[in-house]
């Protein structure tokens, strides 16, 4: 069996993960500029759009064959992290959108021609899936008719193509949940995104005004696309289309509330010599021994839920080399260990926050928004730590686990 770094490097493929953070870094300042702008209009702007896109953002995901880039999970998630840190909106739609385009190389190949063959700046996919659907289809000669409503469709206003997340009654009557693949002209973008934190995702809710066909070489079955049953074959030596796309996707999910807990570092002590402490005598926020506390307890939680979060990338990256299977320990431990790297940098961001002075307050500032998007993202199902450390202590013990995607494909699988 090849190793990791045989199958994943190609010296030929284009910028390397450390020139891609480079060059985020470098507009950093530039795109943070637009985004109060973007929260007051609920989506980024065709500006940072067309920038991510000219650096690559948008590539890394999709296969060599196709003019992607590939990267590894643990490659992605420094790229994730990276526009995190230039907003949390900003972060959120790169991963989402970007890791939706790797889920397109497990359908069939007319269906990655449409979508990976054509012309478009920016990301290609975005989608919504849940253990519910929440979409139906039924099934007619040649695919399947789809309808219905989806909320939170992240980064739809800028997407070609949408995953949507479907239930159907599956040969002999049991419900199955598919994976239709439609046109995002098809769908109503409902002007319902206001909200607290992450203001610029547009994770509108979507919906089909009426039934759409979806033909097959569309659609995929969730238990075949998590068992590796793919409607092709996977692109040769990329070890990214080997892993199990629900583990990817969830792994990288926390890069984002990292990226925001690292740019809101990167603020408080680009500071710490330019004001001094309201109430005291420092002259510079650097002389005080509080200040020596808020930058150790901030960086040990991020730096701490780095190196986890880099760790299962790794990990899922050579289980991929190996051929290993994915189970329900190895899920539901992914899953804790994001929900406790995002706990830990919303507690970093906090620290933080209330360290840097009311001005902050400002809509403008960065470190306000670090603060609400940190806040939001605690709340997201991927990321309620009580929740997913219970299951993930069910699992420990021998319990069983609460309903999710892996039980509800064993279930269709039977």
């Amino acid at each position: 069996m090849a190793s990791v770094s045989q199958i994943i490097r190609f010296e030929d493929r284009g910028p390397s993960v450390d020139e891609m953070v480079e060059s985020i870094g470098r507009v950093l300042p530039k795109l943070q500029a637009n985004a109060l702008a973007e929260e007051k209009a609920g989506r980024l702007s065709d500006e940072t759009i067309a920038t991510l896109d000219e650096i690559g953002v948008f590539r890394i995901s999709l296969p060599l064959e196709y003019g992607g880039l590939a990267y590894s999970t643990e490659e992605q998630r420094r790229v994730y992290a990276a526009a995190g840190a230039i907003a949390g909106s900003t972060g959120w739609v790169s991963w989402v959108t970007t890791t939706h385009g790797r889920w397109i190389a497990m359908f069939s190949k007319k269906a990655q021609d449409e979508v990976y063959g054509m012309d478009w700046v920016g990301p290609r996919i975005s989608g919504v899936l849940s253990p519910t659907g929440p979409g139906t289809a039924r099934r007619v000669e040649g695919g399947y008719m789809l309808s219905g409503r989806w909320p939170f469709c992240s980064g739809c206003r800028h997407t070609a193509w949408a995953i949507l997340g479907s239930m159907c009654e599956g040969p002999t009557g049991e419900p199955e949940m598919l994976l239709p693949l439609v046109r995002t002209s098809e769908l109503e973008i409902l002007d319902d995104w206001a909200v607290s934190g992450m203001k610029a995702t547009g994770s509108n809710t979507v919906q089909l005004p009426t039934e759409v066909f979806v033909p097959d070489h569309r659609v995929m079955r969730i238990k075949d696309a998590s068992a590796g049953n793919w409607a092709s074959t996977p692109p040769v030596g990329q070890v990214l289309f080997l892993n199990n796309f629900l583990d990817y996707t969830t792994v990288l999910s926390g890069s984002t509330p990292l990226g925001m807990a690292k740019g809101a570092l990167d603020y408080y002590k680009a500071r710490l010599d330019k004001r001094g402490i309201v109430g005291t005598d420092y002259k510079v926020q650097s002389e005080a021994a509080v200040t020596h506390l808020q930058l150790a307890e901030a960086t040990a939680r991020i730096d701490s839920a780095e190196r986890l979060l880099s760790a299962d990338c790794q990990e899922l990256d050579r289980r991929a080399a190996d051929g290993v299977p994915s189970d329900n320990l190895f899920q539901t431990r992914l899953k804790f260990d994001v929900a406790l790297s995002v706990k830990g940098c919303c507690e970093a961001i906090e620290i933080l926050h209330r360290g840097s002075g009311a001005s902050t307050i400002h809509e403008a500032n960065p470190m306000q928004r670090y603060a609400r998007d940190a806040r939001v993202a605690t709340v997201h199902a991927h990321f309620n730590y009580e929740t997913c450390a219970e299951n993930y202590g069910r699992a420990l013990s021998g319990r069983p686990l609460f309903g999710h995607f892996s039980a509800l494909v064993k279930k269709a699988a039977a």
